[in-house]
């Protein structure tokens, strides 16, 4: 039980940062496989990620507060000012006509609006009293992808508890759940 749990945490950790390897698919196998108690594999794995997820906040975090990225972000908003300026308004008039015809269409339809959903959700990050539930509801739902929240998070005012709290239950959840299906199918 105690290797089962290790890794399970393991494959969360590594699945915080390579979404590519989801720890889902990983944790549903192993409920199916053992009869080992959900709740610890769901527990054990939402340690793994929320420590995965909580390293990507703090790299963030530092990352936004770096006084090197900062004047590097500023040197790249001069340089397009600059060409913005550089342009006359006759040039940007005739790109104006030129771009109304090869525009890429916007597509429309359950992918787009989860999409613009998720946009929506992460820019309410900046007000504190929503930051915790829709971290909460990305660690449970996915929805905003909890990396992107994360990311985005670490440069709101969420305290570092509270960021690993919301992130700690909410991933508690979802995993104890997917780790009980098997039991729910198979009876």
């Amino acid at each position: 039980m105690i290797a089962a749990c290790l890794t399970a945490a393991l494959t969360a950790f590594v699945s915080a940062f390579f979404p590519i390897t989801p720890v889902e698919p990983y944790l549903l196998a192993l409920a199916a496989a053992t009869s080992y108690s959900p709740i610890a594999l769901g527990i054990a794995a939402a340690v793994g990620q929320t420590l995965g997820k909580t390293t990507l906040f703090l790299g963030a975090r530092g990352a936004f507060r770096s006084a090197r990225l900062r004047r590097w972000v500023e040197a790249a908003e001069e340089r397009r000012d600059r060409r913005r300026a550089d342009r006359s308004p006759e040039g940007a008039a005739a790109e104006g006509d030129g771009a109304a015809s090869t525009a890429v269409r916007v597509r429309r339809g359950p992918l787009a609006a989860l999409i613009a959903f998720g946009r929506r959700l992460l820019a309410l990050l900046d007000r504190p009293s929503l930051a915790v539930p829709i971290l909460l509801l990305s660690a449970t739902t996915g929805l905003p992808p909890l990396m992107a929240t994360s990311i985005y998070a670490a440069g709101t005012r969420i305290n570092l508890p509270l960021f690993v709290a919301a992130c700690l239950v909410g991933r508690s959840i979802r995993f104890i759940a997917i780790a009980y299906a098997p039991q729910l199918v198979l009876g």
